[in-house]
């Protein structure tokens, strides 16, 4: 098919879409058809989603084997006729099987429905565009991030991915970058209805949310059943920017006990209804505050929300997701530990992520959340390669259990940042990442 004249503004016109295809077929027994689809190897039709071998209404015992697009003759003809010629490879012992045959001629018409949206997008939009076929699923919401250059056609680039994917009924592009503190970007809608209530499903949690009003991020499927394998039923966790409860909901479910945070009023509310939807209300604790006030309100004994024994929460696990300034928020742990309730008790573990450039090394990355703690990380350490965001941004996660010396206030606030890296750090950190090893040790 040619490229489709521009409109102004673009158009989608279906019926332009239509093709008929001139085909010739056999008229075959019907008990033979897979016998003649086998001699007729490579001269058969075949185009993706579409069958080669047809029922006629009329004619209960045959059926028409479609030739491939190449196999042409000059009319209807039987047997007698030198049709076999098409075939050009074909022994006389082939011939011999399909005597039987007749062939006919069957015009075949590909319709809008047939075509893919690449198809029909690349027909529709300016030679040399960059044709825009993937998005993120949200349940029913397709979410794209449309090039400049392709704002111009951006309603009928929704509507021909709103046809191709029936479980899709809106779709919407993003307005600019992330500039609130909830995380919730500006989108607006392109294609299909305006309802943004919709609920997700990640291995064995549902989640219900208002895209416009909280973040998800259907691509961190992976990374949140990653860290949530690492823990232990009966351990408790904390979770500093807890989101919906893509992670708190999961660590209950496998029997953690969970402090759930969230600063954006809407993704608590949501939270509350997913843990009740899970069923592990129970083992959820909801909050809606600042994130170091949340963390502070748990470990200090004082503190009115704080009571789980004396001296404050003890817990096994930390998590502070939101890349884009969760290491700042490191600074936290230091002093926030009751020496006293700690005592002959193992530290928390702390899982931050964050964003870094490519030339950003995992001993970069360590030293920043050092800076922010207020001192160095002794052993153990992991940074884990999460995803590429974009061509010079990709995401991490830093792991590392609270030093003694952070938690209970003992070290020198200013020794992180005049420490030097480490020149004998494992696993090669102190180049660029490499792909392959996406979780490397690094203290």
């Amino acid at each position: 098919m040619a490229q489709l004249p521009l409109a102004h503004p673009p158009v989608l016109q279906r019926d332009l879409f239509s093709e008929t295809l001139h085909l010739k077929a056999l008229r075959v027994p019907k008990k033979e058809c897979q016998a003649y689809m086998k001699l007729l190897n490579g001269y058969t039709f075949d185009k993706p989603r579409l069958r080669c071998i047809l029922p006629e209404a009329d004619r209960p015992d045959t059926r028409l084997l479609l030739l491939a697009e190449k196999v042409q003759d000059q009319g209807v003809r039987r047997f007698a006729p030198p049709w076999y010629l098409c075939f050009e490879y074909r022994s006389h012992a082939v011939i011999n099987q399909c005597v039987f045959s007749i062939i006919v001629t069957y015009d075949l018409t590909l319709n809008y429905s047939y075509w893919s949206a690449e198809h029909v997008l690349k027909r529709l939009l300016p030679e040399g565009c960059e044709v825009p076929t993937s998005f993120e699923s949200v349940g029913h919401i397709a979410h794209m991030n449309l090039r400049d250059e392709l704002l111009p056609f951006k309603n009928v680039i929704g509507q021909v991915l709103l046809d191709k994917n029936p479980s899709i009924r809106t779709i919407v592009n993003k307005v600019g970058t992330i500039e609130n503190e909830y995380r919730v970007f500006r989108m607006e809608v392109i294609a299909g209805d305006s309802d943004l209530d919709t609920e997700v499903k990640q291995h064995k949690a549902r989640f219900r949310l208002n895209y416009g009003e909280v973040y998800w991020n259907s691509r961190l499927e992976q990374e949140h059943k990653r860290l949530v394998d690492t823990f232990r039923p009966g351990q408790v966790v904390v979770d500093m920017m807890a989101g919906i409860g893509p992670f708190a909901v999961p660590a209950a479910q496998k029997g953690c006990k969970v402090y759930a945070n969230d600063l954006n009023p809407r993704s608590y509310h949501y939270m509350t209804v997913n843990t009740k939807l899970n069923k592990v209300e129970n083992l959820v604790k909801a909050s809606c505050m600042d994130a170091r006030e949340f963390v502070r309100s748990l470990c200090n004994p004082d503190h009115s929300t704080a009571r789980d024994g004396q001296g404050g929460l003890i817990f096994h696990h930390a998590i502070l997701n939101l890349p884009a300034t969760a290491v700042e928020f490191l600074d936290v742990f230091n002093g926030c530990f009751n020496q006293q309730r700690w005592k002959d008790v193992p530290l928390p573990h702390v899982h931050c992520y964050t964003f870094a450039k490519n030339e950003e090394t995992d001993a970069d990355i360590k030293a920043r959340a050092e800076t922010a703690l207020g001192g160095a990380l002794t052993s153990g350490c992991q940074v884990h390669l999460v995803r590429d965001v974009a061509p010079n941004k990709r995401m991490f996660c830093l792991s590392f259990q609270v030093p003694e010396a952070i938690a209970f206030g003992q070290g020198d606030p200013t020794a992180a940042a005049a420490t030097e890296v480490d020149d004998n750090i494992s696993n090669g950190v102190n180049g660029h990442h490499n792909k392959k090893q996406k979780t490397a040790e690094v203290c």
